[in-house]
């Protein structure tokens, strides 16, 4: 009897051990680790600092140093514009942070239109935009340590 509960036993921790899945795994690299890019917004111009990148995630720092409140707005440079993000009202002496994952390519980077009133809307911006060029892709995060 006892030979005979422990075969048994034996068998179905064997058959146990084997089941699992029939697929690999599929391991999927990770995106590329995200790159700080600060943005300086006055009353003259907008300075994006570096100016170039590789492509992937970018998180904007701005920060806005005119005397009125402004928006920041990314959109593709040339012909194929079209809005890529835009932050809500930044106050003087204030920050924001925006994250955008780009792909290659030319982009601008300009104050948006602020204000309440349909003139103030209706009117361009007086500030100078920056260029920012995002370049190849970066490289895969999946070799860092400590990354989320």
């Amino acid at each position: 009897m006892r030979r005979t509960a422990f075969a048994l036993l034996a068998t179905v921790a064997l058959a146990i051990a084997g089941c699992g899945s029939s697929t690999k795994f599929a391991n999927q690299p990770r995106p590329a680790t995200p790159v700080d890019l600060t943005v300086y917004v006055n009353s003259q111009r907008v300075s994006v600092s570096p100016a170039s990148v590789g492509a992937g995630p970018v998180i904007f720092i701005v920060t806005n140093q005119a005397s009125k409140t402004e928006s920041l707005t990314v959109q593709r440079a040339g012909n194929s514009g079209g809005t890529v993000a835009t932050t809500g009202p930044i106050n003087p002496q204030e920050t924001a942070q925006v994250t955008i994952d780009f792909a290659s390519g030319d982009y601008t980077v300009s104050t948006g239109k602020s204000g309440s009133t349909d003139a103030t809307l209706a009117g361009g911006s007086a500030i100078q935009p920056a260029t920012l060029h995002i370049g190849r892709p970066r490289p895969s995060a999946s070799s860092a340590l400590l990354q989320p």
